[in-house]
């Protein structure tokens, strides 16, 4: 006599288990020993999988394998504008193979990319458009059998544009202790770093400062801001901002300023003001004259230390101080860049 468990039951297969339920001295039969066989084995396949397949999984192991030949895409991808017409790009290379790179490069505007190529982790791509931005893919490639990698993620790159320039021409000594404010107007501008006027992310302002031909210059303290709304026309709005201070500026020598966040707008005009140092031998400077006011204009203040200053003299705290002389020149300022 016995029972049975239904474990699976449709119209085309029905699985039971049959469970012989023994009375007295009843022996069971040969098909009875066999299904009681049946169902310890089916108990003890479980008993028996879970803790090898536990174990598997402690021992880190992966029922997942990748392969073991497959290229991996190149990591850390960076773009960088080095020039006008040059952008540097660098990336980590995480394979052991022996690989060359294939470079996927899309001008700003465009869809279709270009291939370039490298043997090594870098590249310069030169030749470019100056004030543009480009984006960049790269892969792998393994040299014994040409299997190439996915393409890395994106890295966006954009040239460099100069927004202003001066040939410096004249030299001139005696200047320690000045505060000189350089006025340029929008029709010497040509680059912004605003919503609008860039589309790289992150864009930043670079100056680049001369001093005498003859003699090292020392500035004190360097400031970039636009106009105030009202007041002196050398007045600095609330944009007010520090470029660098304690610079010297050897004789002959152009000295690139720290790049500096700020939103350079070319619609509006811009003020670079330089706080001169007063120690003896330290005020020898650079200019060109002749300048039009439409383009330029130089305000300077001897003994004056007021580039870190919105409202500068004569000031709402000091309405009889002496205003700035005015020149038609250009000082000190020889490139302004965005990078």
């Amino acid at each position: 006599m016995g029972g049975e468990l239904v474990f699976f039951s449709s119209s085309a297969v029905r699985l039971r288990l049959a469970c012989p339920v023994l009375q007295g001295d009843e022996t069971p039969h040969a098909g009875e020993r066999v299904t009681m066989e049946w169902l310890v084995l089916i108990l003890l396949v479980p008993a028996i999988l879970v803790p090898v397949v536990l174990l598997w999984g402690f021992a880190g192991c992966s029922f997942d394998p990748q392969p073991a030949d497959l290229i991996l895409a190149p990591t850390n991808v960076s773009a960088a504008g080095v020039s006008v017409s040059a952008i540097a790009l660098t990336w980590d290379n995480p394979n052991t193979d022996p690989v060359t790179f294939q470079v996927e490069r899309t001008k700003e505007g465009e869809s279709s990319p270009q291939i370039l190529s490298s043997s090594s982790t870098t590249l310069q791509d030169a030749g470019l458009q100056e004030a543009t931005t480009y984006f960049y893919k790269v892969k792998a490639i393994r040299t014994s059998d040409n299997q190439d990698s996915e393409l890395s993620e994106q890295a966006a790159g954009r040239t460099i544009g100069v927004a202003f320039e001066a040939g410096l021409t004249t030299d001139q000594a005696g200047l320690e202790g000045f505060c000189v404010v350089q006025r340029i107007e929008p029709t010497r501008l040509r680059q912004s770093t605003v919503p609008g006027g860039i589309s790289t992310p992150g864009a930043r302002v670079r100056i680049t400062v001369r001093g005498s031909t003859a003699a090292s210059l020392t500035l004190d303290r360097v400031y970039i801001s636009q106009p105030a709304a009202s007041g002196d026309p050398y007045d600095s709005a609330a944009d007010l901002t520090p470029v660098d201070s304690g610079i010297v500026v050897p004789a002959n020598t152009a000295v690139a300023l720290p790049d500096v966040d700020y939103d350079l707008d070319k619609a509006r005009p811009l003020l670079i003001a330089f706080d001169i140092s007063a120690a003896a031998g330290s005020g020898n400077v650079r200019f060109v004259t002749n300048v039009p006011e439409a383009e330029a204009v130089m305000f300077f203040s001897p003994a004056t230390i007021e580039a870190s200053i919105n409202d500068r003299s004569p000031s709402a705290a000091n309405p009889g101080g002496a205003s700035y002389v005015t020149s038609k020149s250009i000082y000190l300022v020889e490139k302004i860049e965005v990078v």
